[in-house]
């Protein structure tokens, strides 16, 4: 394992040989080691493994759709890698990094991991990969080597899922609250109150959207009436609105918690 960097985990279905191998060749172009996490196939889960991850009864009352089985083996692929990078905590190693297999890593990426690894650990998941037109709060400049990278705050909690950092407290805290789960992973992390985490991004990010990201090998989804989905995601985004400006005022009433780096004030 190398010094520099921290553990890398890539989750890979068997059959994307293709998409395998293309992450395999930026992870080696940045000589970065990476950990293959076998990602779980939802229609191959027996029906006793799927009903203990999948409450489909909370479903039915407070998401929109329910998920297809290619969303239950991705929230469960991404739960084996948090249980891996909670292992990794105890080895000594303060944080991961988690990667889908259809993300493009750009040469800033090596830099911000050495600049992460230098800040104080006040941090359970950061983003690494978005969109340009994130809703962002409060900004922070990385420390060297990252020069010209902020870590952000958002207003609004981005739902990708296809690179983040995370810790391994963050980790524990995820296994805990979710350990049972009826919406997809990126909802659910968008929650971040929920499980008390930690949630910062990157400003610009280090890891682009390959893409393979705009075709799914999840499988497609279930349908639902078009009146109950329409009701429970207006109501569910009513929630998730309301809840979120309570706890934003909420940190933003807890001061600062990166005070040893210049704050740059609000985007």
């Amino acid at each position: 394992m190398s010094e520099t960097f921290p553990p890398v985990f890539l989750i890979n279905l068997p059959r994307d040989e293709q998409r395998l191998a293309v992450m395999r060749e930026q992870l080696c172009a940045l000589a970065m080691p990476f950990e293959w996490v076998q990602a779980v196939y939802g229609k191959d889960l027996p029906p006793a493994d799927r009903e203990a991850l999948y409450d489909a009864e909370k479903n039915a009352v407070d998401y929109p759709l329910p998920m297809s089985p290619g969303e239950i083996g991705c929230y469960a692929s991404h739960q084996e890698v948090w249980r891996r990078v909670a292992t990794a905590g105890e080895r000594g190693q303060p944080f991961s990094l988690v990667l889908e297999d259809d993300v493009d890593l750009l040469p800033a990426l090596p830099d911000v991991l050495r600049a992460v690894a230098a800040m104080p650990e006040r941090w359970d998941m950061i983003k690494l990969v978005g969109r340009d037109n994130e809703k962002l709060w409060q900004r922070w400049p990385l420390p060297a080597p990252a020069i010209g990278t902020d870590l952000v705050r958002y207003r609004r909690a981005p739902s990708l899922t296809g690179a983040y950092l995370l810790s391994a407290t963050g980790a524990r805290k995820l296994l805990r609250r979710h350990a049972r789960f009826h919406r997809p992973v990126d909802v659910d992390l968008r929650h971040w109150w929920l499980s008390g985490l930690r949630l910062y991004g990157l400003s610009p990010y280090p890891i682009g959207l390959g893409e393979e990201s705009f075709v799914s090998s999840i499988g497609t989804r279930e349908t639902a009436s078009f009146l109950g989905r329409r009701w429970r995601k207006a109501r569910g985004q009513w929630r998730y609105n309301l809840c979120n400006a309570w706890f934003n005022r909420a940190l933003e009433a807890a001061g600062d918690p990166f005070p040893e780096l210049t704050h740059g004030g609000r985007p």
